[in-house]
């Protein structure tokens, strides 16, 4: 149905578009828009760091569908997932988060979802993530989600 594999550069300007896309936007902690230029030099870091592993996810015909990001705090991975908005509402955003989260099995792996954000709560719960606490980050409510 799928395909998961490692970000490369090609992928710079899928990701750069996807990362500002309105809702992803809506939904991110950080909600100001990512200039080109910020997102270039961020972008070729990102994909070399092999700690922290940046996933692109294809249809079998090779169309952007998601990227989903780890971020390692502390003795935790921090999950980020972001959905082409063609892609949206298709039930996929689930399989992907338990796909590409037993891809990391060496650490509890973390979401923080906004709390009004119920499809992605929805999508972390069906993967198996259960639910550990509220959060307050920048001034605003989130939900902590769990996968041990």
């Amino acid at each position: 149905m799928f395909n998961i594999r490692l970000a490369n550069e090609s992928d710079i300007k899928k990701v750069f578009e996807l990362s500002n896309d309105d809702l992803v936007r809506a939904n991110s902690i950080n909600r100001n828009k990512i200039l080109w230029e910020d997102h270039v030099k961020w972008f070729k870091n990102r994909i070399k760091n092999i700690d922290e592993p940046f996933y692109i996810v294809e249809d079998e015909n090779e169309n952007f569908i998601s990227q989903v990001r780890f971020n390692k705090e502390d003795e935790e991975l921090i999950i980020s997932v972001s959905i082409n908005k063609n892609f949206r509402g298709h039930g996929l955003g689930w399989q992907i988060i338990s796909e590409v989260s037993q891809k990391n099995g060496n650490y509890p792996i973390v979401a923080y979802i906004k709390v009004d954000n119920i499809p992605s709560k929805k999508s972390f719960l069906k993967a198996g993530y259960i639910f550990k606490e509220k959060k307050i980050i920048n001034g605003e409510y989130y939900e902590k989600y769990i996968l041990l």
